[in-house]
């Protein structure tokens, strides 16, 4: 009898409020690629007291937090579970559910995708989760007892493989890296709109930034950029999704749009996003940048830092790759040389439209399809080396 292949992570899969709605797109993808069908769908609604009742002793133990990693909270997920799907093929979004001593004692195999390794949060880093010592530590090791178990570990950037290999001693032949794609659905009949006019003299050169984690993401650095190539006497503004943090609001030049949920209206953020003239992300640390992906998707080139997951998401043809730490000064130096040629900014956006088709969960779960049959992928897409020739 052939195994059901599904999908894993904590929370239903087949909600699109699921962890960012990445499990989401993956499993939508995969169903319409007849390559895993079944979602998983664990009500977090059916854990709640018990999490109240553990963050209280953790209170009287000196720390709170970790609920999730404990074996507590993973005997009752593990149970919601349909014992066929446990018996299964699993790829999981999750670093600790399924743990991998349960899915081999129902008989099933296990597979993981992920953004960052648990290790790599948990280690002051600046990805941080803060929990306690002792919790932190035990779920490091469940981490790599889970690892050992899997046929597979994938990630979604290299440098995430770098850390399960040497840090959690998977062997390398087990670890692989797919892009993601962007969590956008474009609307029926969307083509690329045109921006008229010359931005930065006839119009507003318009930097793009979404994020809610503010700070972390470089917004600040982005609002000092916009400002030094308004003194250059560059047309510049800062569009962002969102709600303006602390005084950024009466900063000119800087336009906060306020939320706009992706999931139900995907024609206003397709067009907030195709709005901008380059999709920035200058995040001090970032385990990927799947915003990114969403510029690149309606075609707009992208800016930020080659570090960590940007470095796999920052195309060579249609992005900035700037050095992490660079300064606002630097970052205004090439933007201003940017804007001063016209032939640099059309083969970057034409770059960038090329792109659009390859930053798809379709392409992703392509090359899942092919790790699958063939034991790796042939082309991978890998935006750190450019579009293909030819």
């Amino acid at each position: 009898m052939r195994k059901i292949r599904s999908v894993a992570a904590v929370g239903d899969v087949s909600d699109v409020n699921a962890w960012s709605g990445i499990p989401y797109h993956f499993w939508r993808a995969a169903g319409a690629a007849a390559f895993a069908a079944a979602p998983w769908r664990l009500d977090l609604a059916r854990i709640t007291w018990q999490r109240y009742v553990w963050n209280a002793f953790g209170i009287l133990r000196g720390g709170r937090g970790g609920f999730q990693y404990s074996d507590w909270f993973l005997n009752m997920a593990e149970r919601q579970i349909p014992r066929e799907l446990l018996a299964g093929e699993i790829i999981t979004f999750n670093q600790h559910f399924p743990r991998g001593r349960s899915v081999k004692h129902a008989g099933g195999t296990l597979n993981y995708y992920i953004d960052a390794p648990f290790i790599a949060l948990v280690t002051g880093r600046g990805l941080d989760l803060h929990l306690p010592a002792k919790v932190a530590t035990r779920a490091v090791a469940a981490e790599r007892e889970n690892y050992a178990a899997a046929d597979r570990v994938v990630t979604m950037a290299r440098w995430a493989a770098k850390v399960v290999v040497n840090e959690c001693g998977v062997p390398r032949e087990k670890v692989f890296t797919i892009l993601p794609g962007a969590n956008l659905d474009l609307p029926p009949g969307w083509s690329f709109p045109g921006l008229e006019g010359r931005p930065g003299v006839d119009r507003d050169f318009v930097l793009g930034f979404v994020g809610k984690d503010w700070q972390r993401k470089g917004l600040p650095l982005l609002v000092d950029v916009q400002a030094d190539l308004t003194r250059r006497g560059w047309k510049v503004a800062v569009h962002a999704a969102g709600r303006a943090p602390g005084d950024f609001s009466a900063r000119p030049g800087v336009r906060f749009v306020g939320f706009i949920d992706k999931r139900t209206d995907a024609p206003r953020f397709a067009e907030f996003l195709a709005g901008c003239d380059l999709g920035c992300l200058f995040s001090q640390r970032e385990a990927l940048g799947i915003s990114t992906l969403e510029f690149l998707r309606v075609g707009v080139p992208v800016a930020g830092f080659d570090h960590e997951g940007p470095a796999d998401t920052l195309p060579v043809d249609a992005g900035f790759r700037f050095g992490l730490g660079t300064s606002a000064s630097s970052v205004a130096e090439r933007m201003d040389a940017y804007l001063r040629d016209e032939a640099e900014q059309r083969r970057f956006r034409e770059a960038a439209r090329r792109w659009s088709p390859l930053v798809t969960w379709e392409r992703c779960v392509r090359e899942f399809q092919q790790l699958w049959e063939h034991g790796g992928v042939a082309s991978p897409v890998q935006p750190w080396l450019g579009l293909a020739k030819g």
